[in-house]
């Protein structure tokens, strides 16, 4: 069977999931980053298909089951920052935001020690943990 996938743009999310533009992500170093070998599996769609599913879940408000998918996606892809990324944004729309906090500072941490993030994504999940603080 043949998967024929829109084409990714150079602007576009990297379909690996490490939350950066494609270009500054696979396209530019194709055969570098860790993230890249799911860019190029038959895993993508599996992977993207479920990562996305939480939010459907979080507009149904049916969080217990938006917890479970991130488990999943921790369980069947602990190489990519989806899993835990994810976690940060259910806690959030549950209004637990501490936990939020704690699962935004796990994302920064996970980005600055793997390669295929740059700063502004480690600042940007910082900032992320120091909005839930502030907001509490």
């Amino acid at each position: 069977m043949v998967t024929i996938m829109k084409k990714i743009g150079r602007n576009d999310a990297c379909p690996c999931g490490s939350g950066k533009k494609y270009k500054k992500c696979c396209l530019s170093n194709p055969r570098e980053s860790p993230q890249t070998e799911l860019c190029y599996s038959d895993d993508i769609i599996p992977f993207i298909d479920l990562s996305n599913s939480i939010n459907d879940l979080l507009e149904r408000r049916d969080f217990k089951k938006a917890r479970e998918v991130c488990r999943q996606l921790l369980s069947k892809y602990p190489e990519q920052i989806e899993g835990i990324s994810r976690f940060a944004q259910v806690y959030e729309a549950m209004g637990e935001r501490a936990k939020a906090a704690e699962y935004y500072r796990k994302s920064a941490e996970f980005a600055a020690t793997n390669e295929g993030f740059d700063q502004e994504s480690v600042d940007m999940y910082l900032e992320d943990a120091k909005r839930m603080e502030l907001d509490e």
